[in-house]
């Protein structure tokens, strides 16, 4: 008898020990495995189609030219028409530029050491750059619009008629502030104005780098400021008649009217006028304040 309740003990130990471990171990509800919803990735706006050229990740465009022009070496003009291809990108860049109000267009003409400069241009790479921009503001887009720039490639390949194969680089990229640069190019052009000197009865003159780089200036001031103008003024000295000297001045003038007009400066913003004998700025009884006052003088008009 004793036997049977110490087995029904040990057995009500048991059932005792297996109910509270299955309290404190598990839960009397089941738990339903909880859904965890992974979000979608951002979905990336899609990029803008553009037609005319090859975007990267910057949101900068390079254009292919693709042989669309050719410049001979130590030539500013191109010397055949822009190809149909190379015409019809320029065309859409155009409505591009209008329609995106920050972006503008950068010419980059490269040029070799062993080129002849016949521009007022510090190279004939950066004159080869003011030429086509030209070309590209007559297709309707601003020079405002138009950043140019000469840069040295020794490197550059010609073909057998002596076309340089790859003479610009076009691009499109954020635009430029050019608000302190031109407000700086006015103060120096009025404190120091650009003054060219001729020989006597003569009209053929010399640069220097100084007078090529206050002429990119100038150039520059006439892309970026609407209704600006350049104003050339021919001066003598007093050798010969008045009347004589106002057309010599007169002479002096437009010859540097024409000089700048052939490497680029569009001549419907040049002017050009003399005065002849009547405003010396030296004393014309030496060899020297004579050559002073056989001048050109050069200003901007806001």
């Amino acid at each position: 008898m004793k036997r049977i309740f110490y087995l029904i003990g040990i057995l009500l130990v048991i059932l005792l020990g297996a109910y509270f471990g299955w309290k404190l171990c598990c839960n009397d509800e089941v738990v339903k495995e909880a859904k965890v919803e992974i979000p979608e990735p951002p979905k990336e706006e899609p990029k803008p189609s553009i037609s005319f050229g090859v975007l990267d990740a910057d949101g900068n465009i390079t254009i292919p030219v693709n042989g669309g022009v050719k410049f001979k070496k130590s030539s500013i003009t191109f010397n055949s028409s822009v190809s149909e291809e190379l015409d019809e990108k320029l065309d859409q860049l155009k409505e591009y530029l209008v329609s995106e109000k920050e972006k503008s267009l950068s010419i980059i003409s490269y040029y070799t050491s062993d080129e002849t400069n016949n521009s007022v241009f510090p190279n004939v790479g950066l004159a080869r750059a003011i030429s086509f921009k030209n070309y590209v503001s007559k297709k309707g887009i601003p020079t405002k619009l138009i950043d140019v720039k000469g840069e040295l490639r020794d490197d550059l390949e010609v073909d057998e008629d002596d076309n340089i194969k790859k003479p610009l680089k076009l691009s499109v990229g954020k635009s430029k502030d050019y608000s302190k640069l031109l407000a700086s190019i006015i103060k120096d052009i009025e404190e120091n104005p650009l003054v060219l000197n001729f020989e006597t009865g003569k009209t053929k003159i010399k640069l220097d780098p100084s007078q090529r780089r206050k002429i990119v200036n100038i150039s520059t001031y006439l892309d970026k400021v609407d209704q600006s103008f350049c104003l050339i003024t021919g001066h003598t000295d007093n050798t010969g008649s008045a009347k004589r000297n106002m057309y010599l001045g007169q002479e002096r003038a437009n010859f540097l009217k024409d000089y700048f007009t052939k490497s680029g400066i569009l001549e419907d913003r040049l002017k050009a006028i003399s005065k002849g004998e009547t405003t010396p700025i030296a004393d014309n009884k030496t060899k020297k304040g004579r050559a002073k006052n056989r001048r050109s003088d050069v200003a901007l008009n806001k």
